[in-house]
C-alpha cells in the first residue's frame, strides 16, 4: 500500500469514515428538503414540513460537531502511528455511544420531533407487512440502499471497536457476515414490493418486476462473498472450491451488468417517469430519447445531466457492493469517494423521484401543468388528489 493510501486509513479510520458519511447523508437531507420546497415540489408526502429542513441541519451540526472533536482528539492522542490507532479504539468507541445516545434520547431535547419520526419510520420499514407502503417509507427504505456498504462496514466497526483488534474485520467469517450486513437494505425494499403486490390480490406487475430489480442485487453480493471467500478458505482447503474462480468472476461480471442497467431504466423510466427509452417507432427498439411532456423544470438539460450522473454512478456502486475487490478496497481514499458518490447520487434521485410524484399528482387531476402556478402557491395549499 502506498504511502498517500496508508496516511489516508490511519487519518481517518474505518470507524470514523462510517459516522462521517452518515453525517453527509444527513446534511444532504437537510438540503434535499429545503431545495424541494425552494422549487415549490410538494414534501407532504415525505411526512414532513418546510421548516423540517431547519431541524435537521440542527441534528446535522450537533453530529459534525461531536464527531470532528472526537476526531481532533483521536489525533492527538495516536499521532497517526498505527499501533496507537489500535490501542486507542476506546476513543472512536465513546463517540459511536455519544452518537446512538443523541439518537435514542428520550428526553424533550436534540430535536425529539425528528428523532421519533426516523425511529418510526425505520421501525416500519423493517416490521410493517401492510401492502399500503408510504412514498416516505419507500424514499427511507431507498435511501438505505444507498448505505448498504455502510452498514457491512458497521458491523467490521464494531468488530474493531469491541474486539480492540484493527484487523478483526479480515479474520473469521467478517468476510461472510459483512456481506449479510450489506444485504439488510435490499432485503427490506424486496418486503415492501413483494407485500404491495401481495397487497393488490397480484395484480401490481410493477411492484413485482421492482421487487426483482433489488432481488438483483444479491447475486452482486453473493458471488463477491464467494470470491473472497474462496481467497481465504481455498488456501487452507481447496476442496471446498466447487465453482471455478474464472467461472466465479464471469457469474460476478454478469450480476452486476445486470443490477446496474436494470437500476438505471428503473430509476429514469418508473421513479422519475421519463419517457426517455420510449420506442421512436412502433415495433422497434430505437429509443426517442426525449422526456414526459410534463416537467416542473423548465431547462430540460437538467434532465439529461441527471440521466448521465444516475448511468456513471449506477455502475459505480454496483461495484462497490463487492467485497472481493481487494485493489479497489486497499485503496481506501477511493472506497470513501465512492460512498460519498453514492450519498450524492441518491440525493439527486430524490429530487427527481419527488418531482415526478409532484407532476403525476397534478395530471391525474387533470389540470394543465404550469410550473408558474405552483411557483406562487405553497404546495400545501394546493388540492392534488392522491
Amino acid at each position: 500500500m502506498s504511502t498517500i493510501e496508508w496516511n489516508f486509513s490511519n487519518t481517518f479510520p474505518l470507524p470514523y469514515r462510517v459516522l462521517i458519511i452518515s453525517v453527509i447523508g444527513l446534511w444532504a437531507w437537510g438540503s434535499n428538503l429545503q431545495i424541494l420546497s425552494w422549487l415549490s415540489i410538494d414534501i407532504s408526502p415525505l411526512d414532513t414540513t418546510q421548516s423540517t429542513h431547519k431541524a435537521v441541519y440542527n441534528l446535522a451540526f450537533i453530529f459534525t460537531f461531536l464527531i470532528g472533536l472526537n476526531l481532533v482528539i483521536f489525533w492527538q492522542v495516536t499521532g497517526g502511528i498505527e499501533t496507537e490507532i489500535i490501542e486507542w479504539t476506546s476513543i472512536p468507541l465513546v463517540c459511536y455511544i455519544f452518537v446512538f445516545a443523541i439518537i435514542l434520547c428520550p428526553f424533550n431535547r436534540f430535536r425529539k420531533k425528528e428523532r421519533v419520526k426516523f425511529l418510526r419510520c425505520i421501525r416500519r420499514i423493517i416490521f410493517s407487512f401492510s401492502g399500503d407502503v408510504h412514498l416516505a417509507d419507500v424514499i427511507m427504505a431507498d435511501i438505505l440502499t444507498s448505505f448498504a456498504k455502510v452498514l457491512g462496514d458497521l458491523y467490521v466497526t464494531g468488530c474493531i471497536l469491541l474486539f480492540h483488534d484493527g484487523y478483526i474485520g479480515n479474520r473469521g467469517w467478517s468476510y461472510i457476515i459483512a456481506p449479510l450486513f450489506t444485504s439488510i437494505p435490499y432485503v427490506i425494499r424486496f418486503k415492501q414490493c413483494m407485500t404491495e403486490y401481495i397487497g393488490s390480490n397480484r395484480n401490481d406487475k410493477r411492484t413485482l418486476f421492482n421487487a426483482f430489480k433489488y432481488f438483483s442485487a444479491f447475486p452482486v453480493i453473493l458471488f463477491s462473498a464467494l470470491q473472497k471467500w474462496y481467497k481465504y478458505e481455498a488456501l487452507i482447503d481447496p476442496s471446498i472450491v466447487w465453482i471455478s474462480p474464472p467461472a466465479l468472476f464471469r457469474l460476478w461480471i454478469i450480476s452486476v451488468a445486470f443490477n446496474s442497467i436494470y437500476s438505471f431504466y428503473w430509476d429514469v423510466v418508473m421513479d422519475w417517469k421519463l419517457d426517455f427509452f420510449s420506442p421512436a417507432y412502433p415495433g422497434t427498439l430505437i429509443p426517442r430519447l426525449q422526456l414526459r411532456s410534463h416537467l416542473h423544470f423548465n431547462e430540460s438539460f437538467i434532465y439529461y445531466v441527471a440521466i448521465f450522473i444516475d448511468f456513471l454512478l449506477r455502475f459505480t456502486w454496483s461495484l462497490k457492493l463487492s467485497s472481493h475487490l481487494h485493489i479497489i478496497h486497499q485503496l481506501e481514499s477511493g472506497v470513501f469517494l465512492m460512498e460519498v458518490l453514492e450519498v450524492m447520487r441518491r440525493w439527486l434521485w430524490i429530487f427527481f423521484r419527488l418531482e415526478s410524484a409532484h407532476v403525476e399528482k397534478f395530471d391525474k387531476k387533470g389540470g394543465v401543468y404550469s410550473m408558474v402556478e405552483f411557483r406562487d402557491h405553497n404546495p400545501s395549499d394546493i388540492e392534488l388528489n392522491q
